[in-house]
């Protein structure tokens, strides 16, 4: 990350959100909502922390809201679709927050073309891979011109795809746009598109989910070249954040772990996709990288995730830690938790809009490495213990602060 030190305040902020329909968006976009008439606090929310919140980031309840879909259901079909599943929101939320979620459906763009990797179209129908691009760019534009934004974040909420194989294209941004414009669709999906779009809109980008996005050479070049931030992959919001918080202790307390079996159990859109094996792959190998980065060596390490339609967006882990202790004496841990997915997630994507508009009003251009503690699979950080994440977010805050003169270098 690298940053010209320009310390001003993140002013009106935009976010723009990839898969704006989905059960996580909609949970982001009623909380911001319900936060703005005062039907909810902030719990959950890491930037309403103590260190954070002299850092000038943009207030939630000033935080406009559109994006993209492939589907064409209206924003209050979709949100009263993922209360009546979870019964997550406050009481009587829909109908006070009518006339903004008007406000909101009015940006939206819709495009089913998006979806020739999301829901298996033919990978070379609908329109070609460059025009969607700059449609996707010109709707970005619209959206900051007509609500008069400084700061527009993309964050990318669309479903889980099918890794591509790895290509040149994916190390060259020449070669890249080259395959743009010959409409690659078998090399570049929907998530790659998505943040080459942000890039050239002028936007921050966030990839919440485990597609490649903007992890590639060539889009972490784009992004550098246009001078703007970027963070990923994956939301951390369960299992692995457990194991990113307890793993520490077992190896601390120099036990031997020999087995951590994790079994995720869940029945939302997420669920539907992730139970076919293609879509599920880079989910598992996210999940899988702490224990050996944590512990120093590969324990035997079983991760599952099974779909149960009944469960909505309500999730379960059951979690086996089997572990040696002094005299080689077998040991073991057993939990069994349950949360609801798009209530751990959304405070995160509201998290990480903020940052990410502070990254943009101090001109930082990059990976944001500090918010490592976000991500299952962060870019460019090895350090994968939750508090040494935690603490480099904490620092990244104070010296921020000291640039400002807030507080003593």
């Amino acid at each position: 990350m690298t940053s010209d030190n320009n310390t001003k305040q993140a002013g009106r902020t935009g976010v723009w959100i990839m898969g704006v329909l989905g059960d996580i968006a909609c949970t982001v976009i009623a909380g911001a909502l319900a936060m703005k008439h005062g039907m909810t606090r902030c719990t959950g929310m890491v930037s309403e922390l103590a260190p954070f919140q002299r850092l000038g980031l943009a207030p939630v309840k000033e935080l406009v809201f559109s994006g993209m879909d492939v589907r064409g259901l209206s924003l209050r079909d979709a949100m009263a679709a993922v209360d009546g599943r979870s019964r997550s929101f406050p009481r009587g939320l829909l109908p006070r927050i009518a006339d903004d979620l008007q406000r909101v459906e009015a940006s939206i763009y819709r495009q089913p073309a998006w979806q020739w990797c999301v829901l298996d179209a033919a990978s070379q129908g609908g329109l070609a891979l460059e025009a969607l691009v700059m449609e996707q760019c010109r709707a970005i534009e619209d959206f900051r011109v007509s609500h008069n934004l400084e700061h527009v974040v993309v964050v990318c909420l669309s479903s889980a795809e099918a890794l591509p194989r790895h290509d040149a294209c994916h190390d060259s941004l020449d070669l890249f746009e080259q395959y743009l414009r010959d409409n690659r669709k078998d090399l570049i999906p929907p998530s790659m598109a998505c943040a080459y779009a942000a890039f050239r809109a002028r936007c921050a980008f966030i990839n919440f989910t485990p597609n490649p996005a903007a992890a590639s050479a060539a889009l972490s070049d784009l992004a550098l070249r246009r001078g703007l931030p970027h963070y990923g992959n994956d939301g951390k919001t369960g299992e692995t954040l457990i194991k990113s918080a307890l793993a520490p202790m077992f190896a601390m307390r120099n036990f031997q772990v020999m087995s951590w079996e994790g079994c995720n159990l869940l029945g939302n859109g997420d669920g539907h996709t992730l139970s076919r094996p293609e879509k599920r792959r880079a989910k598992i190998a996210n999940k899988s990288s702490v224990l050996r980065n944590i512990l120093g060596y590969a324990p035997h390490e079983g991760v599952s995730i099974n779909y149960v339609p009944s469960l909505g967006d309500w999730k379960t882990a059951w979690d086996l830690i089997h572990f040696k202790g002094f005299m080689d004496v077998a040991m073991s841990m057993q939990f069994t938790w349950q949360g609801c997915d798009s209530i751990l997630a959304a405070p995160l994507v509201l998290d990480l809009a903020r940052f990410s508009a502070l990254a943009l009003a101090r001109r930082e251009s990059g990976p944001m490495c500090h918010l490592s503690c976000f991500f299952k699979r962060p870019l460019e950080v090895s350090e994968m213990s939750l508090q040494g994440q935690y603490d480099a977010l904490r620092d990244y805050a104070e010296s921020c602060l000291v640039e400002e003169g807030s507080m003593p270098a």
